[in-house]
């Protein structure tokens, strides 16, 4: 392959291996793990071997994409959870999730007493020698009890059984969102991405799908311990989707409410796209679709992102994105 040509690069245990003949990858984005699968053939050096590969293990990966071969960009940080090798075609298929794993596998029971949600996020991050990107938080967490606030993560009543879940509902409450990115954890509001103009000729496969029934308005009630009494919040017209939380104050719940409404309303019309790879667009990112001279020119959040690197299509991404509700 010409160097100004489109590579991957695939390093285990910070070790670069040769012989990649096919690579795709999830990106990681708000709530979502990163996920990769790596194709090598087998062979001399700098290839790995047989031997080499089926006495992996659990090794830690690093995986780089360059638009031309010689700028690389990090795409992923992960472990290699399962190997397959292909005695017959002489392949070895490597398979994983990032560093987010490292939280979804890790169960807790146990309380954070008197702690705000950044505290707890902190606290997981470095267990896991993560560096902590938190924004500071000032509400205790969990459930009032006159003085103490606390969050068991197995009380009755809990879905709660692992550090993600635990980070995913304190981020839904504080309108947060929670990632894992190259040894960094995210725990703050979503940061404006990038913007991108595009057009029906940036991309070799477009459609956009138009959902026509979805919910009008959404009501969440919450039982707020402390005032001993329930919290009732409605936006929206029509029939709502109920919803129930706990320990939300009245300006929670509407708070709430509102920013559900805004994410079902964007399922309402969906960007499902096939484009040439790159390593600058991520998740989060927004793309100013335009040239359709109809309703379809709209801005779009990235979602999910799945890049995909072989000799036989070369190197292409597959976008979903959803429009901005309005």
């Amino acid at each position: 392959m010409p160097l100004e040509q489109p590579r991957g690069r695939v390093s285990l245990d910070g070790v670069p291996v040769g012989g990649l003949i096919d690579l795709e990858v999830q990106a990681p984005g708000p709530f979502i793990a990163g996920r990769f699968r790596a194709v090598f053939a087998m062979g001399t050096a700098p290839a790995l071997g047989i031997s080499a590969f089926a006495a992996l293990g659990n090794v830690p990966i690093t995986i780089e994409m360059s638009n031309d071969g010689v700028g690389f960009v990090v795409i992923l940080v992960g472990q290699v959870e399962n190997i397959r090798i292909d005695v017959a075609a002489n392949t070895a298929t490597l398979q994983g999730r990032d560093q987010t794993a490292l939280l979804i596998d890790t169960e807790i029971a146990e309380s954070f007493l008197n702690q705000t949600a950044s505290q707890v996020a902190e606290t997981i991050a470095l267990r896991h020698s993560l560096t902590p990107n938190v924004t500071e938080t000032a509400q205790p967490i969990g459930q009032y009890y006159q003085i103490d606030h606390s969050r068991n993560a197995l009380s009755i009543g809990s879905k709660t059984t692992t550090e993600w879940n635990l980070l995913c509902r304190l981020a839904e409450a504080q309108q947060f969102g929670v990632s894992v990115s190259n040894g960094t954890l995210n725990f703050g509001p979503m940061a404006t991405a990038a913007q991108a103009l595009v057009t029906p000729e940036n991309f070799s496969g477009l459609q956009v799908d138009l959902v026509t029934m979805l919910p009008a308005a959404v009501a969440v009630r919450s039982w707020n311990t402390r005032s001993k009494r329930v919290m009732e919040q409605s936006v929206g017209a029509g029939t709502p989707t109920n919803l129930v939380r706990p320990n939300m104050t009245m300006a929670q719940a509407g708070d709430y409410a509102s920013s559900v409404l805004a994410m079902v309303r964007q399922h309402g019309k969906a960007l499902l796209g096939r484009m040439p790879g790159d390593t600058t667009l991520g998740v989060g990112d927004t793309l100013l679709m335009a040239g359709t001279n109809s309703s379809l020119d709209d801005s779009y959040i990235v979602m999910s992102l799945q890049r995909r690197l072989s000799g036989r299509e070369g190197f292409v991404q597959m976008v979903k994105a959803y429009a901005v509700a309005g």
